[in-house]
C-alpha cells in the first residue's frame, strides 16, 4: 500500500514522526508537510503565488504551503501515480464538532478523497499530550480495525483519541459531529492608527445526547466520524419556484 501523510503542525513536529514510524509496518510512506505550523487554515490552496518545495530525499518533501497544497502537489505532481491512501496527522490537539471547519489537520485528509482508500485525519484530544508513550499501541489497535475495513467511499473520515492510557480506553466508536458553543471573543489591542486582533479559543461543546464524537471522548472512546464534502442540507430543499410572467 502507498501512503502519502501530512499534517498540520508542521514537518518537524513529534506527531507525524511517530505516525509516520507506525506506517512503515503497513505500507509505502512519502510524508509532505508544511515548513512550519499551519493550524486553522482549512483547505486553503496557494493559487495567487508559487510554492517552494523542498525534497529531502525520495520519500520526504517539506513544503512552504498549507496542507492541502502539500497533498495536491505531491500525490498529483511529484508521485508517479496517486497513493493508495492520504493519512493526516498525528495533530496534537482534537478536531471535535465545528472543528472541523478550520482544520488543517481534516484539509490535508479531505485534499486525498480522489484516492483509491478513503483518508484519515488523526488527532489527539490535547494540545500538550501526556499520554504518548502508548501511542502505538493506540494507533495499531485504530489501524487493525481500519486496514481491515479497506474503505473505498468517499468518506473522510475524522479520528479523535482521548488523552488517556490505552489501558483506559474502551474501544471505537463511530459518531456524528457534535458542535461548540460561540467562541470566545477575540482580544482588541487598539493603538493611535491601528487596531490589531488576536483570534479568540474555541467555544465549549454543546451537552447532547446524541452519539457525537465530543460523548464517545467524554466516554473514553477513541471517535471516528465519516465525513462528506457535500455541505448541502436535503431537509431544506424545496421543489422549483417559477417565476410567474
Amino acid at each position: 500500500m502507498k501512503i502519502l501523510l501530512s499534517n498540520d503542525d508542521g514537518y518537524n513536529q513529534p506527531g507525524i514522526r511517530i505516525l509516520e514510524e507506525i506506517l512503515k509496518d503497513y505500507g509505502d510512506v512519502t510524508v509532505a508537510a508544511p515548513h512550519k505550523n499551519m493550524s486553522a487554515c482549512s483547505s486553503a490552496l496557494s493559487v495567487h503565488s508559487m510554492v517552494d518545495v523542498k525534497q529531502i530525499d525520495t520519500k520526504h518533501y517539506k513544503i512552504k504551503g498549507t496542507p492541502a497544497d502539500c497533498i495536491h502537489i505531491v500525490s498529483r505532481g511529484l508521485m508517479r501515480n496517486l497513493p493508495d491512501i492520504v493519512i493526516s496527522g498525528i495533530n496534537y490537539g482534537s478536531n471535535l464538532g465545528d472543528d472541523v471547519i478550520y482544520s488543517g489537520t481534516v484539509a490535508a485528509a479531505i485534499e486525498g478523497r480522489f484516492c483509491k482508500y478513503a483518508p484519515f485525519a488523526i488527532s489527539i484530544t490535547s494540545k500538550k499530550p501526556k499520554y504518548t508513550d502508548d501511542l502505538k499501541e493506540k494507533i495499531n489497535f485504530l489501524f487493525n480495525h481500519l486496514f481491515k475495513k479497506k474503505y473505498k467511499n468517499k468518506n473522510i473520515y475524522n479520528i479523535n483519541i482521548p488523552d488517556i492510557p490505552f489501558s483506559k480506553i474502551k474501544g471505537i466508536k463511530y459518531t456524528i459531529l457534535g458542535n461548540r458553543q460561540i467562541s470566545k471573543k477575540p482580544i482588541i489591542i487598539k493603538n493611535k492608527n491601528t487596531i490589531s486582533a488576536e483570534i479568540g479559543p474555541v467555544g465549549n461543546s454543546v451537552k447532547s445526547t446524541k452519539n457525537t464524537d465530543f460523548k464517545a471522548i467524554q466516554d473514553k472512546y477513541i471517535s471516528i466520524t465519516p465525513l462528506t464534502t457535500n455541505m448541502y442540507d436535503s431537509k431544506k430543499i424545496i421543489n422549483t419556484i417559477k417565476l410567474k410572467k
